[in-house]
């Protein structure tokens, strides 16, 4: 195969390569995945897109949940919400710091309508690693989608609701799958 994938030199303001970033996401999901029990398996939630700030600025956004069932409602499912987002720096953007990669880990809750696949969400978390996007704890993130069987589509917030500045957030669209 040759590097960079010809995705990534047709569209290089969009994607940036980070492998280190990638290697240490990617150790850090193995490592949170042997934590979990067997039965928690199906509970996983993958998801992989792109995010934007003020301006149009784009770049590639991934993350990973754990989705255990808290209670079950008539036609709804109410679930923990677990997990990591990664946000991918955008590398040199003038007049704005978007340089770094950003880590959220957070915690909350998760609502799935079980008859037409409605998806909504709440969490609050903590950062690694600071833009003018994503810039001081704690950080809130909002979820709301579809879900059909085990792929979801899913728009997410995330910002620090100005407590801190800036505040541009990042709101991203992500296509995800549960395990």
């Amino acid at each position: 195969m040759r590097f960079p994938p010809p995705f990534i030199q047709v569209f290089p303001m969009y994607v940036s390569v980070r492998p280190a970033a990638l290697r240490a996401g990617l150790a850090g999901l193995m490592l949170a995945s042997s934590a979990f029990p067997a039965t928690a398996a199906t509970d996983i939630e993958v998801a992989a897109g792109v995010s934007t700030t003020t301006d149009r600025e784009f770049t590639r956004a991934a993350s990973v949940a754990w989705l255990p069932e808290l209670w079950q409602l008539d036609r709804a499912m109410l679930r923990a919400d677990v997990g990591v987002v990664y946000v991918d720096g955008r590398g040199d953007v003038r007049d704005r710091d978007l340089g770094d990669d950003v880590w959220v880990g957070y915690v909350g809750l998760r609502y799935e309508r079980t008859d037409n696949g409605l998806v909504l969400g709440a969490a609050i978390g903590a950062q690694s690693g600071e833009t003018d996007a994503i810039s001081g704890d704690p950080q809130f993130i909002t979820t709301a989608g579809w879900r059909w069987d085990r792929f979801s589509l899913l728009l997410r917030h995330i910002s620090n609701a100005s407590l801190h500045s800036p505040n541009n957030g990042e709101t991203g669209l992500a296509a995800a799958w549960r395990f």
